[in-house]
This record gives structure tokens, C-alpha cells and sequence, in this order.
């Protein structure tokens, strides 16, 4: 891809200039698209400091190892967790108690079951704010008719079932748990990508309103998939262009922008910077040129899942990192 435009003098501008001159092959299209794709200006300084200061042996002895180090933490750090947890939100007991589960084998913390016992609240306040639509289909969840608070128009788009989708994924939640020893550098990868504090989503933060977005279930699968995406439009809040990647996303007939708004007052609707940081990691990767390669990892991740001690999400991540890292070590 081509550098990112930026003032000549400026860090962006540097940075390119490095990638461009030192970093290997494989790693100048993710560094580049990391540069570009940054939701903001601050997220763009954050990542243009990591690369010019990430060691001077680029320069000394051509060793673009550093630099392979810097592609190599944000992809293990934001695109490959955000992936592989997107979509594993859980159900709250009552719902799986109603379907003759239950989510007690899977809980490993009460702080746990605290927050995914929260969910049940957070769903019912989701969906009245978007008014038991899909925000981007806008198809009414059919349930809703018939179990609706109230006569609901038929939209002229159609009918599907609806999910609450958390936009930085539930399994990136804070835990005490012994498999969340990754989570803090996760944490701060996202933190720095994408130049924003995201300490509110931390614990039970997780769960807050502006972190979830209703979706309808063909929507949901392709947005978790990191192939549908809102991306701020500049200067009209709350109203955004929705952009699609891969084979089929693209095809599913969305419309070019929405506006979001709540339809419960005091209610907020979904955080524009949540969104944008989204987006900008779904741009990324396919900028990166490694979206079939995770493709792969995640292919292998099906069968290897049950081989995760407890089947927890943290674990699924390790093993996608060593997966991916192994692809990149033999590419090398």
C-alpha cells in the first residue's frame, strides 16, 4: 500500500520513510496500514514512535528485526484478539437456564458470572434503544412482534433475529483468572493503536451500553469477522459510513451510511470512538496483505479449540499467536 500521507516533518511522515527504507517485506504493508488506518491523530503519533524508537539497527547493520517486533505486537496485540474473541459474547443464565444450558462448568471467577449475569439487563437495554432493529440492516427481530412492549411497525427491509454485539469483544474483559496474563499488553496495544483511554471498559465496563450494538445475525457473524465496520463520518455525529470487506460482506445489500440515535432517553447510543477504533483494525487487516493467512490460523483454531484447558478465550488467543507467529517465522 502507499505511505501514508502526512507532512514531511511530521513523526507519520518518519516513520513511513523507515518502514519503507528498513522493515522487511512482509512487515511494510501491516506497519504502513498502521500508520494510515490509525483512527487518530494521536493513535497515528503512538504507532510513529514505536517505529523510529523502536532501536537504531535498521540503520547500523540492516537488521530489520526491531521493526518485524513493532508489526508483530500490534498483530498479536489488537487484530488477532479482536478476531478471535469477537462474537464469543454469552449468554446470560437465564437464557441459556430457558434453552436447558447452563454456564456453569464455564465460569471461573464470580466476577465472571457477575458480568456475564449482567448481560441479561444489557440486551433488553440494547435492543429497546435501537428500537429491535439491526442499526445497520435495520431489520425488526421477529420475536419482538409477538413479545414486543407494544405494537412495532413492520419495516419495509425485513425480518431477522437480532444479536447484541459488544464492539471491543466481552472475552477482552479484565479478569483475575490465571489464563489473563496477556490481557494487560492487549490492553495497551489498543489503548495505543488506537489513541484512546479504554480504562472504562475494564471489569464489568465491559458491559456498558456504548460498548454494544444490536445487529442482525447475518450483520453480527460478518462484523465480529472483522468484514463489516461503521466508520465515523467527520463533523455529522453519530452518523456513519458503513464499509465492508472479503467475498461476501460486500454483497449483502447494506446501505452506504446510518445514523445512529437512542430511542430510550438517558440511554447512550454506540461510542463513535469504539466504532472508529473497530473499524481502523478491520482496515488494517485487510491492508496488511495477512487476512488469508488468519484465515488459516483461525481454521486450525476449530480444531485445536478443545485442546484449550478450560475452553476460556485467553486461551484461544495464545494459541493463535503462536500459530500466526509460526506462519510468519517460515514466511521469513
Amino acid at each position: 500500500m502507499p505511505a501514508p500521507t502526512a507532512a514531511p516533518d511530521s513523526p507519520a511522515a518518519r516513520a513511513a520513510a523507515v518502514i519503507q527504507q528498513y522493515a522487511h517485506q512482509r512487515d511494510q504493508a501491516i506497519l504502513l496500514a498502521l500508520l494510515e488506518y490509525a483512527p487518530n491523530e494521536k493513535g497515528r503519533a503512538n504507532v510513529a514512535h514505536k517505529i523510529i524508537n523502536c532501536g537504531d539497527s535498521y540503520k547500523a547493520e540492516g537488521d530489520s528485526r526491531c521493526l518485524s517486533q513493532v508489526a508483530d505486537f500490534f498483530w498479536r496485540n489488537v487484530v488477532l484478539p479482536v478476531r478471535v474473541t469477537g462474537g464469543k459474547t454469552p449468554e446470560p443464565r437465564s437464557r441459556l437456564s430457558q434453552s436447558g444450558f447452563s454456564s456453569a462448568g464455564n465460569v471461573r471467577s464470580p466476577g465472571e458470572a457477575e458480568a456475564i449475569n449482567d448481560l441479561k439487563s444489557v440486551i433488553e437495554s440494547a435492543s429497546a434503544r435501537d428500537r429491535y432493529r439491526c442499526v445497520i440492516s435495520g431489520k425488526l427481530d421477529p420475536e419482538n412482534i409477538a413479545n414486543g412492549p407494544g405494537a412495532l411497525p413492520l419495516p419495509g427491509c425485513g425480518l431477522e433475529v437480532t444479536r447484541v454485539a459488544h464492539i471491543i469483544p466481552f472475552s477482552l474483559r479484565d479478569s483475575t483468572g490465571a489464563t489473563s496474563g496477556h490481557l494487560p499488553s492487549i490492553w495497551s496495544a489498543l489503548e495505543c493503536f488506537g489513541g484512546v483511554d479504554l480504562g472504562a471498559l475494564m471489569h464489568g465496563g465491559i458491559n456498558s451500553l456504548d460498548n454494544v450494538i444490536t445487529l442482525s445475525a447475518t450483520v453480527h457473524r460478518y462484523f465480529t469477522e472483522l468484514q463489516v465496520a461503521l466508520e465515523p463520518i467527520p463533523d455529522s455525529p453519530h452518523t456513519y459510513a458503513v464499509r465492508t470487506w472479503g467475498k461476501v460482506a460486500p454483497r449483502l445489500g447494506l446501505p452506504k451510511t446510518v445514523k445512529l440515535a437512542s430511542a430510550s432517553p438517558g440511554v447512550p447510543p454506540p461510542s463513535p470512538a469504539y466504532l472508529a477504533l473497530h473499524c481502523a483494525i478491520c482496515r488494517v487487516l485487510w491492508a496488511s496483505a495477512r487476512a488469508e493467512e488468519l484465515k488459516d490460523v483461525l481454521d486450525d483454531l476449530e480444531e485445536v479449540a478443545l485442546l484449550a484447558a478450560d475452553g476460556s478465550s485467553a486461551n484461544l488467543i495464545n494459541i493463535a499467536i503462536y500459530r500466526s507467529l509460526a506462519l510468519s517465522r517460515a514466511d521469513a
